[in-house]
């Protein structure tokens, strides 16, 4: 007895705090700057919808053993936020956009230049899908592991810049695929890549309409649109319905694309879609 207690007690000394983020992204994230000293669950489980998840049983038993919860503004955090802190009154909140201005969602397939002022209700939570903000939401969470462990300062400060470095590589790698395209125009369901249009002067075209299937009036609008485009690249996410897509490409004699924004490879992801948008 006296040695399981003492296993019990030597397992509490040195068990691993546990971090909370929403999503696969922002467990990349905090992993790379980390490393081994906490671990990191993520509520929303790879396949699910930020829009639609709810929290099952399994998860408040993980909320409740986290003592920090990145938020990133999905729509789940703010449908779930009163239940998770009732479940975890101790849990602290750490807000991942502080260093980023947020924009309102885009309204769907309108012109770049037209977005201030046809938009959604309500800002868009994607800014995980641009490098140069995907590197300010890293600071943020630099900032509280500076501030809660500060025994390993010089390991978080390191691997910050390693994490900063690779993203202004990957940013470099995107940029220059993407310069000297004639199209900077691409087709979505979801429009999630607004922080990505905007960093690369490109024109996120949306078929959804606040956040259902267009009607058939609408579709031909968006297919007319997108002909005199010359678009050839339809990109659908596998969270989100693909009927309306698969119609559109099909119509204008173009590929389907899927690209997952809440992939844990977030990279990869990245150069999918540059590649998809610049072939």
């Amino acid at each position: 007895m006296r040695i399981v207690l003492l296993l019990l007690f030597t397992f509490s000394l040195y068990a691993k705090e546990t971090l909370l983020v929403s999503i696969l992204p922002q467990k990349y994230f905090l992993e790379q700057l980390v490393g081994n000293n906490f671990q990191v669950k993520t509520l929303i489980p790879p396949g699910a919808s930020p829009a639609t998840y709810s929290l099952k049983p399994s998860d408040l038993q993980i909320i409740k053993k986290a003592a920090y919860y990145f938020t990133i503004g999905v729509p789940f955090e703010k449908a779930n936020i009163s239940r998770i802190t009732s479940t975890n009154p101790n849990l602290k909140l750490i807000d991942t956009t502080k260093y980023i201005r947020l924009y309102p969602m885009q309204a769907h397939h309108h012109e770049a230049h037209d977005h201030e002022d046809h938009r959604h209700s309500g800002l868009d939570p994607h800014v995980w899908l641009a490098p140069n903000l995907a590197i300010q939401i890293a600071r943020s969470m630099l900032d509280t592991l500076l501030r809660i462990d500060a025994a390993h300062k010089d390991l978080y400060l390191n691997n910050y810049e390693r994490f900063a470095k690779e993203t202004l590589a990957l940013d470099k790698e995107i940029y220059t695929k993407l310069i000297g395209i004639k199209n900077r125009s691409f087709l979505v369901f979801h429009p999630s890549f607004g922080y990505f249009a905007r960093s690369y002067n490109l024109e996120q075209i949306a078929i959804e309409q606040e956040g259902k299937e267009p009607k058939i009036k609408d579709l031909l609008k968006l297919l007319q649109k997108a002909k005199a485009k010359g678009i050839k690249k339809v990109i659908i996410e596998p969270q989100f319905p693909k009927r309306s897509a698969k119609i559109i490409a099909q119509k204008l004699g173009a590929k389907v694309v899927v690209i997952d924004p809440l992939a844990y490879d977030w990279q990869k992801s990245l150069k999918s879609l540059a590649d998809a948008i610049s072939h």
